[in-house]
């Protein structure tokens, strides 16, 4: 019995120390997806990372090619270091072409300071509205500032898009990918926020694991996210990052 006190201490005392290590573990997942296309398109590489937030980046993460970078939001929150900020972007600036969309935390940090890094880098910043990809105007990339809670931001964000389109939609927050899907023709959706839950045990956690699935038709990727709020602790959520073979399939 004793024996069984002991281990199970040493096992509650090593445990805090895992889920420190496991919030600074670095896993980049890779997918090919395909997406239903009545105007094909090239293939490209796209890498999807969101919540950030205190994490520092490393250009060793990035030893592979890129046409473009997508930041699913909450990228800082109040209190990291602007130099942190400022060497994050200009290390993904240097892989690829980045977009943005707000997360709940981004604006924690001086917002006008924050837009100035984004200009200085060259981010484009996806406010309730949908750029063309490459030039190819029958591939969109659309995205929205969700919780700026901003009247009809959804229907801005998607008044350029046509029903022929390919359209890859990036909100930091999952919760409305079936409001989209409802209203607007989408074929793949990104966001984060939710962590995974960040502490799980087993199957038990504030949110479900990251996942790709398929709701209704459309491909939806939420990540687990890469950095961690509050405490820098994970559990059954491992932290990751995102690069995505997207390619074009034949329309049914």
């Amino acid at each position: 019995m004793k024996k069984l006190i002991f281990a199970g201490l040493a096992i509650g005392a090593a445990l805090p120390f895992q889920m420190v290590r496991n919030a600074f573990a670095i896993n980049l997942r890779r997918q090919a997806i395909g997406l239903q296309a009545s105007k094909p398109f090239q293939p490209f590489d796209m890498m999807f990372i969101s919540d950030v937030h205190r994490r520092a980046l490393r250009e060793s993460m990035f030893r592979f090619p890129v046409d473009i970078i997508v930041i699913g939001g909450d990228f800082t929150e109040g209190g990291v270091p602007w130099k942190r900020v400022e060497a994050n972007l200009d290390i993904l600036s240097r892989q690829a072409a980045v977009y943005f969309v707000w997360g709940n935390n981004d604006r924690e940090m001086d917002e006008t300071k924050l837009r100035e890094l984004f200009a200085k880098y060259n981010v484009k910043v996806l406010e309730d509205e949908s750029i063309p990809l490459f030039g190819q105007r029958h591939l969109r990339l659309v995205g929205i500032d969700y919780f700026a809670y901003k009247e009809n931001s959804v229907e801005a964000a998607f008044s350029e898009v046509q029903k022929s389109d390919t359209v890859i939609f990036v909100s930091h927050t999952p919760f409305v990918f079936k409001k989209v899907r409802d209203r607007h023709k989408i074929d793949f959706a990104l966001a984060g926020h939710t962590h995974g839950g960040q502490i799980r045990f087993g199957k038990l956690g504030i949110y479900r694991p990251g996942r790709t699935e398929i709701a209704d038709g459309v491909v939806q990727l939420i990540s687990n996210g890469f950095g961690t709020t509050k405490l820098p602790m994970r559990l059954g959520a491992d932290p990751e990052f995102h690069l995505l073979t997207v390619y074009p399939l034949e329309e049914r």
